[in-house]
């Protein structure tokens, strides 16, 4: 139950702003923008990404955007997420603030993906100005295994 005054999003307003720093996936380093903003007269958080690997032995740079627009569900009292990426991929995510602090986002299924795949995406501050963000896929019948991890500062 929330406590008396709370709102929808006030106990993501950490998340707001502009964050930028390295991501990883597997053993490709590249960059990473984000930016967290409050749209809709405050009733939708939306995220917008982009990610950028440079060139590397025989492997051309790679570009890659998302989407994400988180709400509040009143009726069943937590928020969800849709996320669009830059290669078609969408999906739908339910969200969990754990008791870490840290704000846990599954799909339980993807479009545009491996039929009976899903996702995970964990943020976590890191500090008093730091962001920790990863995505997890599960293939069909499989564990979730790292996808991609990125260390963000606030800019």
């Amino acid at each position: 139950m929330a406590p008396a005054g709370w709102k929808p999003f006030s106990d993501l307003a950490w998340l707001v702003g502009h964050w930028s720093g390295t991501t990883a996936s597997g053993s490709r380093i590249g960059g990473r923008v984000v930016r967290f903003s409050m749209e809709l007269s405050g009733n939708s958080l939306m995220e917008r990404g982009s990610t950028i690997f440079p060139a590397e032995e025989g492997k051309p740079e790679e570009s890659l955007e998302e989407i994400g627009i988180w709400t509040y569900d009143r009726e069943r009292r937590k928020y969800v997420a849709s996320y669009f990426f830059s290669t078609g991929v969408s999906g739908a995510f339910e969200a969990e603030i754990r008791e870490d602090g840290s704000i846990r986002l599954v799909a339980p299924a993807l479009l545009n993906h491996e039929a009976g795949a899903r996702a995970r995406l964990t943020l976590r501050k890191a500090g008093e100005a730091g962001l920790e963000v990863a995505m997890d896929l599960a293939p069909p019948g499989k564990d979730f295994v790292a996808y991609q991890s990125s260390s963000l500062k606030r800019k």
